[in-house]
């Protein structure tokens, strides 16, 4: 335990020392968040969170694991340089999302992280003879992820906050069920978690003046890494280890997820492109509320939390079943609280 605390220190440390470094060149090479449209921040902010996460997570795989998770770090790697890409001048969004099912396909056939259990319909679904099912569904769910946390990442600290919350809650979650976290996920989990924490310092201005984002290279990594532990939690043949119930992994994400459906959804009813940026996501509704940004991420902080629990409740206690059912009932009660019970909070406390 003490080493993994160690090493969530040296990944923090180590991602401060490297962002310190790296802002003034960011800066020179215009690697920049411009204020514009729906960006309001004020000044130009360096989008190198991303690219130093992903040097942090790369460099301590390689030293850390007596085989390297090349397919992890190949397709990072792709993320990330898309990303960076995306940020200097924007990629279209059906070419972001093939590069997405490039990266879900590499994970998927190199770290066998297939989905064979969705917690429902055992033996039928996870019979060898649906394997090519499981592969798609596995490519599908990193997709997913991937755009998830791509998409929250609106409010300064959200899609990192939400990852880090992610990786808490499944060690927590192994220490309720199991007593202990496997080590394999434990070193994972402590690693990222730590590096997460190095970017929040700049991000959430710790450090007057030298505030980060993560960039789209970052939000979309964030999203990689989190689909990657839920699966190797979740799915007894990627890991021969003790695994967590599949449907709580829904549960792991659920303010992201909740984000993205409700965002798609509402785009295609208008006719638009589920991909077409916007300002109507769960913390701009927060937002225009009367909530300031700080009090919006604690919000949805506090959502995210909050759904864990409730996610762990009704699995333990109810079944897989009941917990997949409860998650599609908790998406639209999410949703239409954020819209018409948050207007009337503010309103009483104001």
């Amino acid at each position: 335990m003490l080493a993994l605390i160690y090493l969530s220190i040296i990944a923090t440390l180590t991602v401060t020392i490297l962002i310190v470094a790296l802002r003034p060149i960011a800066i020179r090479l215009k690697l920049v968040d411009k204020p514009a449209g729906r960006k309001m921040h004020q000044g130009e902010v360096p989008l190198i969170g991303g690219p130093v996460i992903w040097l942090v997570l790369t460099i301590g795989l390689v030293i850390l694991t007596p085989s390297p998770p090349w397919s992890i770090i190949s397709a990072s790697t792709l993320l990330v340089i898309l990303g960076m890409v995306d940020d200097r001048k924007p990629v279209p969004a059906r070419l972001k999302l093939l590069f997405h099912i490039i990266a879900a396909m590499i994970i998927v056939i190199g770290n066998g992280s297939a989905i064979a259990d969705i917690g429902i319909l055992t033996e039928a679904f996870g019979s060898a003879d649906a394997h090519l099912l499981h592969i798609l569904l596995g490519v599908f769910a990193i997709t997913i992820a991937i755009n998830a946390f791509n998409f929250i990442d609106g409010i300064d600290g959200l899609s990192a906050s939400m990852a880090l919350l992610a990786l808490t809650h499944t060690n927590l979650a192994f220490n309720l069920t199991f007593g202990v976290t496997p080590p394999d996920h434990a070193l994972f989990n402590v690693l990222f978690a730590g590096t997460l924490v190095g970017f929040l310092l700049f991000n959430l201005q710790a450090f007057n003046g030298r505030k980060i984002f993560l960039g789209d290279s970052g939000s979309m990594l964030v999203g990689l890494m989190v689909a990657i532990v839920l699966i190797d939690a979740s799915q007894s043949e990627v890991k021969p280890e003790p695994t967590l119930p599949a449907s709580l992994c829904l549960w792991l994400i659920a303010i992201p997820l909740t984000d993205l459906l409700t965002i798609i959804i509402r785009r295609l009813s208008q006719g638009r492109s589920p991909m077409a940026p916007d300002r109507t996501h769960l913390h701009h509704k927060i937002m225009e509320a009367g909530f300031s940004a700080r009090r919006t991420l604690l919000i949805m902080i506090l959502s995210s939390v909050s759904a864990f629990w409730i996610g762990y409740a009704v699995t333990t206690q109810f079944g897989e079943l009941v917990s997949i059912i409860a998650f599609f009932i908790f998406i639209p009660v999410y949703y239409l609280a954020v819209l018409y019970l948050m207007p009337r909070l503010k309103t009483l406390n104001s």
